[in-house]
């Protein structure tokens, strides 16, 4: 189906800027963790800096929530675009310790599990707009399979440095590529038009909050969801790039191989979710496919080799992520339109929030415990959180899926 039919200008642009951010964010997913680990940071320090960086985008995402739709989204577009165009700057100007320190707080780099951050939010607000409601999901899964494709793709080139020298300045073109996504980004958000803009209300100097009828919608699936993430907060990109790294001694080119058929396994599984969305329901989709996803990530620790660790991730990926835009249809649906970018701010807070945990725990448990119990947790959490949003949310449909009597 041809996107000029059913997706205005404002959602290609969209597409477009997630393909340009979403390529730096994947082989900074990768190399993240090892390049500080280079640094001289042990597994602790990483976790912790990781949790920094994740801490940092929930901050972020909650002061959009709150003020995105008074000063403007395109304006608060610009501004993030802009601020991971800093962070790449401070990567690409210094190797000392400080900088991914810094970068981490300053820009929104994608080093957990999936994109949280204040983009993400805004874009998951507008891009209902962009469309009529029979192609709500089929929207959400064309930008997350963007996303993932364009993810892939950085974690291809993530390799990159190790055919450029063995020190620390074979980074900087990677580094030089993300702060230039944040000038390509800033210029494609300037073009979005005031179609995506909510109007306040003639005389309102209120925050916009949320509805009385949306509020305890929101309020469960903050927190389910922040189950969830916290349990994804073990399995970041990085983190996972780290267990092979150190468990299979797998380098730079392999692990970018391993994380671009992860992303390209993910992306092709979007379109699947919109047409099962269709027959079964976005809730069903939602649990149906994360729930065999997680006992495949249990698995994958205690495969005997490197070949059936990566064959059990890619099983994972195949089903993981079917919940990512059907989630995000989902909550779009059930709540007012004057309330999705609250809802989709104080959602992805709680995500935020919770993932932040995790890293660092992850970090201590790998020192401490065992490599493979980040990957045996998060699965864990994951199923509870399946089981749970099943039972709370089963008898609350969306509107498409309303059979009048």
């Amino acid at each position: 189906m041809s996107f000029g039919k059913w997706m205005d200008l404002d959602g290609k642009l969209i597409l477009i800027e997630k393909s340009v951010r979403t390529v730096p964010y994947g082989f900074l997913g990768v190399l993240f963790a090892v390049y500080m680990s280079k640094l001289g940071f042990d597994p602790l320090i990483i976790g912790i800096v990781l949790t920094i960086t994740v801490f940092s985008s929930a901050l972020y995402t909650f002061s959009v929530s709150l003020v995105a739709d008074r000063i403007g989204r395109r304006r608060t577009l610009v501004f993030f675009a802009l601020m991971d165009f800093i962070a790449g700057s401070i990567l690409f100007v210094s190797n000392a310790w400080w900088a991914p320190v810094l970068a981490g707080i300053v820009g929104n780099m994608t080093v957990g599990a999936g994109e949280t951050g204040p983009f993400l939010s805004l874009e998951q607000a507008i891009i209902p707009r962009t469309c009529d409601s029979r192609h709500r999901t089929l929207a959400f899964s064309w930008y997350n399979l963007v996303g993932y494709a364009s993810s892939s793709v950085g974690a291809l080139i993530a390799g990159l440095p190790q055919y450029l020298g063995s020190g620390l300045s074979a980074y900087r073109p990677l580094f030089a590529a993300y702060l230039a996504s944040g000038l390509v980004g800033s210029f494609l958000y300037s073009r979005l038009s005031n179609g995506i803009e909510v109007k306040p209300e003639v005389g309102s100097t209120k925050l916009p909050i949320l509805s009385e009828k949306s509020k305890p919608i929101v309020q469960k699936l903050s927190a389910l969801f922040a189950i969830d993430s916290f349990g994804g907060g073990f399995i970041g990109t990085s983190i996972l790039s780290y267990y092979f790294y150190e468990r299979y001694a797998l380098q730079y080119t392999s692990l970018g191989l391993i994380f671009a058929a992860t992303q390209i396994v993910t992306a092709l599984s979007f379109l699947a979710a919109e047409r099962i969305a269709r027959r079964i329901g976005l809730l069903r989709t939602m649990v149906f496919s994360h729930i065999p996803s997680n006992l495949f990530l249990i698995a994958v620790p205690f495969a005997p080799s490197a070949l059936g660790a990566i064959f059990l991730l890619l099983c994972r990926q195949s089903l993981s992520q079917m919940d990512v835009p059907t989630r995000q249809s989902y909550v779009m649906a059930v709540v007012d339109e004057s309330d999705r970018t609250p809802a989709a701010g104080f959602t992805n807070v709680s995500r935020s929030v919770a993932q932040s945990v995790s890293p660092s725990l992850a970090g201590y448990a790998i020192a401490a415990v065992w490599i493979g119990s980040p990957l045996v947790a998060a699965g864990a959490f994951k199923l509870a959180y399946d089981l749970l949003i099943y039972r709370s949310f089963r008898k609350i449909k969306p509107p498409e899926e309303i059979r009048p009597r």
